[in-house]
């Protein structure tokens, strides 16, 4: 009992999460002075975008023209900002606005888990520790690219979401926080729609779980629709005329899926190779391969031995083994626990609807990413990135959290033994992430 107390104690809760809060930004700081600019996913097309803007010469006709303006206007101020210091790699500033990002993000992760799982602290901390270690985040979060920004402005979006249902508050302040800041999310990367959607369907379904509400849903609803339609509605009518796809901003007639990849692509768990070769000369492109191992090792070879770095060695392939091993747990307790989830939602949904949230957006934002690995062909492979589901990741965090809590409050030594399992594993990918260690 007096261990417990001491667990459930704010003092507790303080100085775990400040500890695991100061490893996160340790990291992503570190990364984000020590990570070549020009290391990361198209970079070279980014920053050619960023410097684009900087310049004058407005929106670029190639490259990443068909992004969003949003983060590369942000990024432009903080490349002028780095000529300004006199730094040898201006870019590098922007660098360290995304490891702010991802510490923001991290913070959010602790105040959506305690939404879900109000007085369990183990939840909290087990979910922000998932989200700390997960290479994809740390690895995304030191290069020059707009997802990190994207994670931040759909988490806000989820937090003020499920902030709205749970506390039964629909002021109208609220709402004029939340339309701006998935408009804002769109403006950025247009993969955020997705998020758009997710809340939509999980306010419509607020709305009939709380009936004295619903009028007030229902009305401030339609507006901010209205208004996540409008605000970046230029920018939409700038791609269809430019490049004749309104989202995409690359015309790409829709065929089946077959006729893109075949039917293996989707269904082929790619084992054993996964585990014992999962980099990108030896792994077929396959999408479960691919993403299982970009979210815990380096597939494409951009973090420990793609260029500038060296060639892959059996000792960097040794070390992505590792990386496939490790994950193994931490995927099963992160995937456990959102088909837990699942099965809570779809019995006690209207207890508490904002949990709709933790189920809904693991599966529409893997939805999202097949959808655009089938659209936009590359046999390759290289449209299959682990960093577009980087929205998504904090909510793997929260269904880990949530099945290592579970297990700890009803099986307190199985719980313990798992526990001892899984933490190692955890700092494992997190050494893997600190990119001290693969430079």
């Amino acid at each position: 009992m007096a261990l417990t107390g001491r667990i459930h104690s704010r003092a507790a809760d303080l100085r775990v999460s400040g500890v695991l809060l100061g490893v996160l930004g340790a990291v992503a700081f570190w990364n984000a002075f020590t990570y070549p600019p020009f290391g990361g996913f198209d970079a070279d097309e980014h920053i050619t975008y960023a410097r684009s803007l900087l310049d004058g010469h407005g929106l670029p006709k190639g490259g990443a023209y068909y992004t969003p303006p949003g983060f590369y206007a942000l990024a432009a101020l903080a490349i002028r900002l780095g000529e300004a210091l006199g730094l040898d790699q201006p870019e590098r500033v922007m660098q360290i606005v995304n490891a702010m990002f991802v510490v923001g993000s991290g913070l959010l992760v602790l105040a959506l888990t305690r939404l879900f799982f109000p007085g369990r602290p183990v939840a909290r901390w087990a979910a922000l520790g998932f989200f700390t270690c997960c290479p994809v985040v740390l690895k995304t979060a030191a290069m020059f690219h707009p997802q990190p920004l994207a994670m931040l402005l759909s988490l806000l979006a989820f937090w003020i979401t499920a902030g709205m249902i749970v506390r039964r508050d629909y002021r109208l302040r609220l709402w004029a926080a939340l339309a701006p800041t998935l408009a804002c999310a769109q403006l950025v990367r247009s993969v955020s729609l997705w998020v758009a959607g997710v809340v939509l369907v999980t306010l419509i379904a607020a709305a009939v779980a709380q009936p004295e509400h619903r009028r007030q849903i229902r009305n401030a609803l339609a507006i901010s629709a209205l208004a996540m339609v409008l605000l970046p509605l230029p920018w939409y009518i700038h791609l269809q005329s430019t490049a004749g796809n309104a989202v995409f901003g690359r015309g790409i007639a829709l065929t089946s899926f077959e006729a893109r990849w075949p039917k293996a692509f989707y269904v082929d768990s790619g084992l054993p190779d996964v585990i014992t070769h999962p980099q990108r000369a030896e792994l077929e492109p396959r999408f479960i391969p691919i993403v299982y191992a970009e979210t815990w090792g380096d597939y494409f070879g951009i973090w420990s031995w793609g260029s500038p770095r060296p060639e892959l060695t059996s000792e960097v392939n040794r070390r992505l083994t590792i990386q496939s091993v490790v994950g193994l747990p931490l995927t099963a307790f992160a995937v456990a626990g959102w088909l837990a989830l699942i099965g809570i939602a779809a019995r006690r949904w209207r207890e508490n609807p904002a949990r709709i949230l933790a189920v809904l957006a693991p599966l529409v934002g893997l939805a999202a990413v097949l959808y655009y690995a089938t659209r936009g062909f590359r046999a390759d492979g290289d449209t299959v990135k682990a960093l577009f589901l980087l929205p998504a990741v904090p909510f793997w965090a929260v269904s880990f959290g949530f099945a290592v809590d579970v297990l700890v409050e009803r099986h307190r030594r199985v719980g313990v033994a798992a526990l001892a399992v899984l933490v190692p594993c955890l700092l494992v990918s997190l050494a893997y992430a600190t990119f001290a260690f693969v430079s």
